[in-house]
């Protein structure tokens, strides 16, 4: 986001560790969720008007943060749900009166005419980032296949910060 427009970012974490980690890539503010109420977080970093944007991982757990951090006229992209996917009431009208645009996505279903444009994309606009050394993936563990189980152990006690690899050979 820092290298493709002007965005100030903010990012939610549940440790200090992860929101260092953050920072230090770029970020301009770390919220931790467990400590924080992160939706008043945020309104306090943006003078009050909430986030124009939402890259929302979480889902259904984080449904009334979410509302409440983010702006008028702002674009929530739901790209994971690992937060639940059920949310009991939903009052329509607090989405209508900010006008927030809300998207929900998922790349599994889409064509392989459509995963090939993203991709030729993605090498067009943002490949060369990755060429400059301006980003730069985040490799927190490689594991060697045979160790599969504690791999997911780890991921699933949140100690990763970055991917996970399974090394195939």
């Amino acid at each position: 986001a820092k290298q493709l427009t002007n965005a100030k970012v903010i990012v939610t974490a549940g440790s200090q560790e992860k929101l260092d980690f953050c920072l230090r890539l770029g970020a301009d503010y770390g919220i931790n969720y467990r400590t924080e109420d992160f939706a008043k977080e945020v309104l306090a970093k943006t003078d009050g008007q909430g986030a124009d944007v939402i890259l929302d991982f979480v889902g259904a757990s984080y449904w009334d943060q979410n509302l409440a951090s983010i702006g008028t006229d702002g674009r929530w992209v739901l790209i994971g749900t690992l937060g639940g996917t059920m949310i009991e009431q939903i009052n329509l009208r607090d989405l209508m009166q900010k006008r927030i645009s809300l998207k929900g996505t998922l790349l599994t279903p889409r064509s392989d005419a459509y995963k090939a444009k993203l991709t030729n994309e993605f090498m067009e606009k943002v490949f060369p980032y990755f060429m400059n050394k301006k980003i730069k993936p985040i490799i927190d563990t490689v594991f060697p296949l045979t160790d599969v189980q504690h791999a997911h152990q780890y991921m699933e006690n949140n100690q990763n910060i970055g991917k996970l690899i399974l090394k195939m050979y």
